[in-house]
């Protein structure tokens, strides 16, 4: 859209490009305003089109959760390795079990561990069941 409008410094320009078929004068039947009207209306519609396409390939790799206050669920271990003290992430385990202990907002719930202290506020993507 945006380099696709051609600039003729010349107006004695216009009769080469004529005679050369390189030029497609919409000028004959539009103004400049409705070709770029049209343009634009095209633009919107591949943009739409392309929209809806991301958002149903999307789509198919989400999933809407819902947990319940007292489920049990496993959340995400945040731990990070330590040199000073010895200690590997990625030996420990991912996911940690927990209890829901409230929900807050629609994605965030309130854990906490299963001796019933509160852990904190995790989003749902790091939530499993």
């Amino acid at each position: 859209m945006a380099f696709g409008q051609q600039m003729v410094t010349s107006g004695s320009t216009y009769s080469l490009l004529r005679k050369l078929n390189m030029l497609d004068d919409r000028s004959v039947v539009y103004n400049r305003q409705d070709s770029f009207e049209l343009i634009r209306e095209e633009a919107t519609k591949q943009m739409q089109k392309a929209h809806d396409r991301n958002e149903n390939r999307y789509n198919l790799r989400s999933r809407e959760v819902a947990f319940s206050e007292g489920q049990e669920v496993f959340r995400r271990n945040f731990k990070r390795s330590c040199f000073k003290t010895g200690f590997n992430a990625k030996l420990c385990p991912a996911f940690i079990k927990a209890r829901v202990r409230k929900k807050i907002g629609k994605s965030y719930y309130e854990l906490e561990d299963l001796q019933g202290q509160r852990i904190g506020v995790y989003h749902a993507k790091d939530i499993r069941q």
